[in-house]
């Protein structure tokens, strides 16, 4: 995606959402081409020496949606037990939870695109880190859980084969 010189930062922020989504991150992996190759039965897999599966974790990359309501201005918080919802309390479809990260991801960039350079070093809101701290804290969390995912769904493979 290339953009104008102005908003150069925020842009570079789009930049790095979009990329981290699809393949032109920097690791070169394909997150949509790898949740769509997750079934059910493997989103909901149990794996010795894995915390969690691979549905509790894409869901708790839906709690991202914090960030996105925290730009619209509501000091959004997420309870603790929607945090980390317990694998066999997980009641959302898989391709509901796929669904819901591109979704935040594509409202989040909306957010975005309403801000300007300047808006990036204000407080996401009062008393809280800037908006640019809180971005890349969210890239970051997303980068980590996203490469947990294909880890995981390439020892489930691995497993299988």
């Amino acid at each position: 995606m290339l953009f104008k010189m102005k908003n150069s930062e925020i842009n570079r922020l789009i930049d790095q959402i979009v990329g981290m989504h699809n393949n032109k991150n920097w690791a070169g992996f394909d997150l949509y081409g790898i949740l769509k190759s997750i079934t059910v039965e493997t989103a909901n897999m149990k794996l010795p020496e894995f915390n969690h599966t691979i549905h509790q974790i894409a869901q708790h990359l839906v709690t991202d949606l914090v960030v996105i309501k925290r730009l619209q201005g509501i000091d959004h918080k997420i309870p603790i037990e929607e945090n980390w919802i317990p694998a066999d309390e997980i009641n959302f479809k898989w391709t509901d939870t796929v669904n819901s990260i591109k979704e935040n991801k594509n409202e989040l960039i909306r957010e975005l695109q309403k801000l300007s350079d300047e808006d990036l070093d204000k407080p996401i809101l009062k008393d809280f880190s800037s908006i640019y701290e809180n971005l890349h804290g969210y890239i970051q969390h997303s980068c980590y859980h996203f490469g947990q995912i294909a880890l995981m769904k390439k020892f489930i493979d691995n497993l299988r084969k």
